[in-house]
């Protein structure tokens, strides 16, 4: 119940971001487990069961890895290549090489994780997608209630992405009718945002520029794409 209700606030307050509310929670739990990781990069966490839950699911992903070293310091990157570049060293030297170009091209057994398209057992990806499960379906329960609903509608609610991803979690055909008339009023706010924000580039008139115009790049290329990494 406890973890329910952690969701539940959690979700409310995204409502109040600014930006698409399930972005907004999962880049915050980004960041906090490449935090988590950073800590496990140290030297005496070497050999514990995380790491080597690490090193059998093939590591990170290629975003992940790049932004946990941005956090990380050199050594700590440097003690996480080393046990994944000691764990290649073994499969290559585990097999020859006619074996090894069979199996780097159907990706049979170890190399399964060393997918050329990207790691999908990347344990933050992994962690994230659980994650967003959860937040949506919470999301789509939470718009039930009108107090939600107007909250929702004032913001600038979710991202193509998710926004399509959260149609799987309704049954209401009046929700989704107030989801898809709701986006188009929010497409149409950033869409006026930006507008204004170009048309005040020069000065005297970028003296002038409100919040919600400066922010309009950002909410344009999110509600396009999501947020970076997705």
């Amino acid at each position: 119940m406890e973890e329910i209700k952690g969701i539940s606030e959690k979700t409310i307050e995204a409502l109040s971001s600014g930006r698409c509310p399930v972005c907004a929670m999962l880049r915050q739990d980004e960041f906090d487990d490449l935090c988590h990781w950073v800590g496990q990069s140290a030297e005496q966490y070497r050999g514990s069961e995380e790491r080597e839950k690490l090193v059998a699911c093939g590591g990170f992903c290629n975003y992940h890895f790049w932004e946990l070293h941005e956090l990380n310091t050199n050594y700590g990157s440097a003690s996480f290549g080393l046990v994944l570049i000691e764990r290649r060293i073994q499969i290559f030297r585990s097999h020859d090489y006619e074996y090894l170009i069979d199996a780097f091209k159907e990706r049979d057994e170890d190399f399964k994780v060393w997918s050329l398209e990207g790691n999908v057992h990347c344990p933050v990806c992994r962690d994230l997608k659980r994650r967003e499960k959860k937040y949506l379906k919470e999301l789509t329960s939470l718009l039930k209630d009108a107090v939600h609903k107007t909250k929702y509608a004032d913001g600038y609610g979710l991202c193509m992405l998710h926004f399509i991803r959260a149609l799987d979690y309704i049954e209401d055909v009046s929700l989704i009718k107030f989801l898809f008339e709701t986006e188009i009023a929010q497409l149409e706010k950033i869409k006026a945002n930006a507008g204004s924000f170009i048309q005040k580039k020069e000065p005297p008139l970028c003296w002038q520029q409100t919040e919600d115009e400066k922010k309009s790049w950002f909410r344009a290329i999110e509600k396009i794409v999501g947020r970076s990494g997705v």
